[in-house]
């Protein structure tokens, strides 16, 4: 049997991607820092044979061991919530402020890129509470496989997880879940173990392949109060079509303008998803869609469709619903491409 050599993020196994050697010679051509943070994977001492499987038994025990939950709060260190302590509310939580749980995907850690870089967005903005949650050891490359076989038991722990918080006193109508790629879909598969109904999900270009039909294995509308869908690289890495009560369509929802000259543009549009995430929460740079067709990824616009513009991203207001269509060629959260150089040059090309 061919031995495979998994591509970090490149999830789709295409005949082209299986020769050796290819990997390494996609970290030496890559471009920009995320980019080359996903892609180093490759060279880690992880093998096939040492990924972590969750079998999704209900005997499986929660906590698990290889999920973290840790609080990050402005001006202070993080802080790791020990499980069956009754104290996570009681240091650094800010109850007057509105409560973010951050999901990394698949290679993606409590301080790897891309995450990091939402992450150190909502810290620089000041007005939230941050639960990232690290669940690296369980979504590690190149266990892409391993990675989606374990979004169920890792969202069933979660789930208990957000019910301890709950009985703590955070309030669910002033939380919101926000997850890339993987991420996305654990912020909506949570829900299915949950005996409340979750408030808000922001998915991040939800991961489309290895993931299963079936409202129970994926992000849906039905997740919670409101659910919101950005789309970046629909229909390679992440989710076609209809998800949320609004699905966003950045650029046509296939390929950003900006990553078209990259080695590996499918890569690039996908992760930069962060970054338009970014650049939405603090609204001195508000991005602004329109109403557009049904489907992302969408095609050129023929016709206007009628319809009030949406505010995307992390103020999008709630009741809202349909698709949008947002046109930003300029990379998004760039200070170059700010007037008053605010941003991560993490997310400059």
């Amino acid at each position: 049997m061919t031995k495979i050599n998994w591509i970090i993020l490149c999830v789709y196994l295409l005949p082209s991607q299986l020769d050796a050697g290819l990997t390494e010679e996609l970290v030496r051509l890559a471009k920009g820092p995320i980019q080359e943070a996903f892609e180093s994977g490759a060279a880690n001492d992880l093998k096939n044979e040492d990924c972590i499987w969750r079998r999704g038994y209900d005997t499986d025990d929660c906590p698990d061991p290889d999920v973290h939950i840790y609080l990050y709060t402005p001006g202070k260190p993080r802080r790791e919530l020990v499980h069956g302590s009754s104290d996570w509310l009681r240091f650094d939580y800010d109850p007057t402020k509105e409560n973010i749980i951050l999901i990394h995907g698949y290679a993606g850690g409590d301080d790897t890129l891309p995450i990091s870089v939402l992450r150190d967005a909502y810290m620089k903005n000041g007005s939230y509470n941050v639960f990232l949650i690290d669940w690296g050891k369980l979504s590690a490359a190149p266990c892409y496989p391993a990675s989606v076989a374990n979004l169920r038991p890792v969202a069933r722990c979660l789930a208990l997880s957000l019910t301890n918080l709950r009985h703590l006193g955070m309030p669910i109508a002033r939380t919101t879940c926000v997850g890339h790629s993987l991420g996305a879909h654990l912020c909506g598969i949570m829900a299915n173990y949950l005996l409340f109904r979750m408030h808000r999900i922001i998915g991040l270009d939800p991961a489309r392949p290895l993931v299963r039909p079936g409202l129970g294995n994926r992000l849906d509308s039905g997740d919670a109060d409101f659910v919101e869908v950005i789309h970046t690289n629909a229909g390679y890495y992440g989710e076609i079509g209809r998800v949320g009560h609004v699905d966003v369509c950045v650029n046509g929802g296939k390929v950003q303008p900006f990553c078209e000259d990259k080695q590996n543009h499918q890569l690039c549009s996908h992760v930069w998803v962060v970054c338009y995430m970014a650049q939405s929460i603090d609204g001195d740079r508000p991005l602004v869609a329109e109403p557009c067709s049904r489907r992302c990824p969408s095609g050129p616009r023929i016709t206007v469709r009628l319809g009030q513009d949406l505010l995307v991203g992390q103020h999008t207001p709630s009741g809202s619903k349909g698709s949008f269509c947002l046109t930003s060629y300029d990379p998004p959260y760039c200070p170059r491409f700010s007037k008053d150089g605010r941003g991560d040059a993490r997310c400059c090309m």
